[in-house]
């Protein structure tokens, strides 16, 4: 009987205990973020536009006045994510003062680049006017694994009701799949982790794991048991894989950034922030497409009130971290506890 079942489903969930149901992934701020959302999701597409207007518009770490910086805020004036964490083909972005030739660069360098449209570009404020300024990014990738894995029977996740679509490894598949696949550890039928191979270098993480903590200290603490484990590290041909197909859209608006003078501006503001996500993957590979848009303006404004914050099986609450090519840091990961909503 096989040993290794992994199902991947791109959330990591919160908690060995209570969590919050959504049906789509809560948007994280950070990488570093915590939350009690059962199904969660990190990218790093707003930090790219938080950086370039921290550095090229405001010039300085973005403080608020009259108010103390939030560790969410203090994450983003850290720079936790870069640029340097990707390869230029993954990514695009842009920044300066808002006009109507500079919306309109934007949308043949998505042509161009990665012969795609916004979703966003057309909701924000391109006009010109004394201190408006921009900063927006986009980041797309694609890829697939070195076979596809087969479309595996349609079964439950974390001891569901519904059956749910998964694709794998099972006892009849081919033995090319084996080689999709490395063990990074299989300490018990609970805590193990495998990593997937696709053809453009790129790399995916499954980390079976309840944990409550947040993506960073999950892919640090998975990264420390890989590096302890002594067994086996070939997908060998008793091991199975299983993962769920996954499909989700989402979008975050960061309100909690807008409508704020920046301290020690000529009365700056964000009127937007913006950051969405759309994800797929099934048997064959999977694509990622995220946007993030920031909108600054300088003059004065109302004093607004602060915001209230408001076997290797996959079947089971796990996360997923996503590497571009070359590089060691994620530029995405994912949770999951729950499917419903996620196919």
């Amino acid at each position: 009987m096989k040993k290794i079942l992994i199902v991947l489903s791109m959330f990591l969930l919160i908690g060995c205990g209570y969590c919050k149901t959504v049906s789509n992934p809560d948007i994280l701020t950070l990488f570093s973020s915590k939350s009690d959302s059962c199904n969660k999701v990190w990218i790093g597409t707003f930090q790219l536009v938080f950086n370039d207007m921290k550095n090229n518009i405001v010039k300085k770490d973005i403080v608020f006045e009259k108010e103390r910086q939030t560790k969410e805020l203090k994450g983003l004036n850290s720079e936790e994510f870069n640029s340097s964490m990707l390869n230029d083909s993954s990514y695009y972005k842009s920044y300066g003062e808002t006009s109507f030739e500079a919306r309109d660069k934007i949308k043949a360098d998505l042509k161009e680049k990665f012969d795609t449209t916004s979703d966003i570009i057309d909701t924000l404020d391109w006009s010109k006017g004394y201190g408006k300024y921009y900063a927006y990014a986009m980041l797309k990738k694609e890829f697939e694994f070195l076979t596809p894995f087969d479309k595996l029977d349609e079964k439950s996740f974390n001891n569901s009701k519904e059956k749910y679509k998964f694709f794998g490894i099972k006892n009849d598949s081919k033995k090319e799949l084996d080689d999709n696949v490395a063990v990074l550890f299989y300490n018990n039928k609970d805590d193990y982790a495998v990593r997937l191979y696709t053809t453009n270098g790129d790399i995916v993480y499954l980390y079976a794991t309840d944990s409550n903590k947040d993506f960073k200290s999950l892919f640090n603490e998975m990264q420390k048991k890989s590096k302890k484990y002594k067994d086996e590290r070939f997908f060998l041909s008793e091991d199975t894989l299983s993962i769920p197909d996954l499909k989700f859209k989402k979008e975050r608006k960061y309100t909690e950034l807008c409508n704020k003078i920046i301290k020690d501006t000529p009365e700056m503001y964000f009127s937007d922030a913006i950051e969405t996500i759309e994800f797929s993957l099934d048997n064959k590979g999977g694509k990622v497409k995220s946007e993030a848009a920031i909108m600054a303006k300088c003059m004065a404004l109302p004093m607004i009130g602060k915001n209230k914050p408001r076997h290797f099986d996959f079947d089971k609450t796990f996360v997923l971290f996503l590497i571009d090519k070359a590089k060691e840091d994620p530029y995405m990961a994912l949770r999951v506890k729950d499917l419903k909503g996620l196919q």
